[in-house]
């Protein structure tokens, strides 16, 4: 039987870094295959994919994917834990047989000893993590230093942006008793540099320079078929640009209710009243968030709480939604057709390929049409965007 390799991504958009990421990782787990499980329209931090999923599926296949899956934004647009849970569950339900993932450290018994320790955390470490919350630190750095205190070295593991998602992955595998091969390949660097280089760029990098009209920049980080696509886009005026939504958004925030704030997704501690009164007064949504950003509410996380309420997320909707029983194929590189047949025969879920596939029964497919329509918006691109676009195919 063939060998599948996984890799949940973002792609937002491809670059040098990624084709190198999926070069040594099918390399290094001797796959026939690679699946990618791709956000779809909204990213892990709340924000809209610069460009569709059309264009970012293209981009994959074009450099080394075999066949792309959306992450719908029910997973995609939730915390690390979530996101990370949402796309294991879909790896391993089409049956892959490894997962491989970008990291600052490679040493799968390291962040695997990491992952056990915060999935299956023992006194010491829950009692060591609420002194840590009491003393009014964030999540993530309560986490790093509850965890320092049981296990030396895990606060610089838990540091580095990369590292934390890997650990999510594991936590999710350990959760589902998910049996898949662990290929870490190590990232070379800065997940949030700013600074544009050719070899290993960062995507918050690349964004930039394609934000600025940069394009000698952009075109030295990215693929040459990658920076095909982005310029076919920006020719058509395609790219969701930061703030499109703006005004959409705060609208949403105004007229909400406290009832509506109060239901929306993870909400604690009060962060609803911070957000609320921020979007009374801002004219964008940077300036909200930034206004509303504190130690205990960071950007993130504010980031993702005001995209629920864009998309009509609740906490009632995330907490009953069962993991994915289908998968949305959105491309296929051609010479890699067998890959279906081997998918079919293993998948424990419902393979869906066309708009006729996409019931509004399944929750997540409503969900995911409602934010394919707002993210189209941004866009200016009409509304049933998803329904109307073929599956991507390259040679």
């Amino acid at each position: 039987m063939p060998r599948v390799l996984g890799v949940i991504a973002e792609y937002n958009p491809f670059h040098n870094g990624h084709a190198y990421h999926l070069e040594q990782a099918r390399s290094a787990a001797g796959a026939d295959y690679v699946v990618v499980v791709m956000s779809s329209c909204f990213t892990q931090r709340g924000e809209p994919a610069l460009l569709s999923c059309g264009d970012r599926t293209a981009m994959a296949l074009s450099c080394g994917a075999d066949a792309v899956f959306a992450l719908p934004a029910v997973w995609s647009a939730r915390d690390a834990e979530h996101f990370a849970l949402g796309g294991v569950a879909l790896l391993d339900g089409l049956g892959c047989d490894a997962i491989s993932f970008g990291t600052e450290s490679a040493d799968p018994e390291q962040l695997m000893a990491a992952a056990r320790l915060l999935e299956q955390p023992d006194e010491d470490f829950r009692e060591s993590l609420q002194r840590q919350l009491d003393a009014g630190l964030p999540w993530p750095a309560a986490v790093a230093r509850a965890a320092q205190a049981v296990q030396p070295g895990m606060d610089a593991l838990l540091g580095q942006p990369n590292s934390t998602l890997a650990i999510c992955y594991l936590r999710a595998m350990l959760r589902l008793d998910a049996k898949l091969d662990v290929v870490p390949v190590a990232r070379t660097s800065g997940y949030h540099e700013t600074t544009l280089t050719s070899g290993a760029p960062s995507a918050t990098a690349l964004r930039g320079a394609i934000l600025r009209g940069d394009w000698a920049q952009a075109e030295k980080a990215m693929p040459a078929a990658t920076f095909r696509i982005l310029r076919e886009a920006a020719s058509a005026a395609q790219l969701h640009r930061p703030g499109a939504l703006d005004a959409a958004l705060l609208y949403r925030l105004r007229s909400m209710t406290q009832e509506e704030y109060a239901d929306l997704p993870d909400v604690s501690e009060g962060i609803e009243f911070r957000l609320r009164s921020a979007a009374m007064n801002a004219r964008s949504r940077e300036d909200m968030l930034q206004s509303a950003k504190t130690r205990r509410y960071p950007y993130a996380r504010l980031s993702r709480l005001a995209t629920h309420a864009l998309l009509g997320f609740s906490q009632a909707q995330l907490t009953t939604l069962p993991l994915p029983d289908s998968a949305l194929l959105t491309g296929l590189r051609r010479s890699a057709s067998p890959l279906l047949t081997c998918l079919s025969q293993r998948s424990r879920l419902k393979l869906l390929s066309r708009s006729a596939d996409l019931t509004l029964s399944e929750p997540w497919i409503a969900a995911e049409l409602r934010a394919q329509d707002v993210w189209a918006l941004g866009a200016g691109l009409p509304a049933g965007h998803l329904l109307s676009q073929r599956m991507t195919t390259v040679p």
